[in-house]
């Protein structure tokens, strides 16, 4: 069994180089409705007999642009939203926004909805749906931070395959058992 990995196409949005807590949640609202850019993906001549999505936008077009079968949607797939660790008007640096909150998510701070561990949860539920002792092949478009999570406990599962933190947009990866 073979398990591909893509995370969406790019997506078409700048973000301003300051922002306030407010600014940074504009932005994150704004980059979940933006626009992609669209580029080839090389399935590397795999057999994929299903394909999961996330349901946001992204993901979906992407899914629909690489695979030309019904695709299986759900909201599992979700990319872990991002909030400000702290309301204030001070202006910083966009990137420091996405940083703190994503250190804040692995410290399963207050200011973030969704723990690390509700992440993993998250996941593993995923997971328990899809039949991994069988001969299917398992293409799976996602989110990076959230594939990141799912890779993890695909390795726990004793999935084996080499994948970078900083998964590149559109490109296939792969995990077998």
């Amino acid at each position: 069994m073979k398990i591909g990995l893509i995370r969406h196409y790019k997506v078409d949005y700048k973000a301003k180089k300051l922002m306030s807590s407010n600014d940074f949640e504009e932005y994150v609202t704004n980059y979940d409705n933006a626009s992609i850019i669209e580029n080839k993906t090389d399935l590397e001549r795999s057999q994929w007999n299903i394909c999961y999505c996330s349901d946001l936008t992204r993901a979906l077009i992407t899914a629909r642009s690489i695979y030309d079968k019904e695709l299986q949607i759900t909201n599992l797939l979700r990319e872990v939203k991002m909030y400000p660790v702290r309301k204030t008007q001070l202006k910083i640096p966009g990137f420091l926004w996405s940083v703190s909150s994503r250190i804040a998510w692995q410290l399963n701070h207050v200011s973030q909805l969704e723990t690390s561990e509700q992440t993993r949860k998250r996941a593993k539920i995923f997971l328990s749906k899809l039949d991994l002792k069988g001969d299917e092949n398992i293409l799976i478009v996602s989110h990076g931070f959230f594939l990141i999570t799912l890779v993890n406990e695909l390795k726990r599962l004793g999935f084996k395959g080499n994948i970078s933190r900083n998964m590149k947009n559109g490109y296939l990866y792969t995990l077998e058992n």
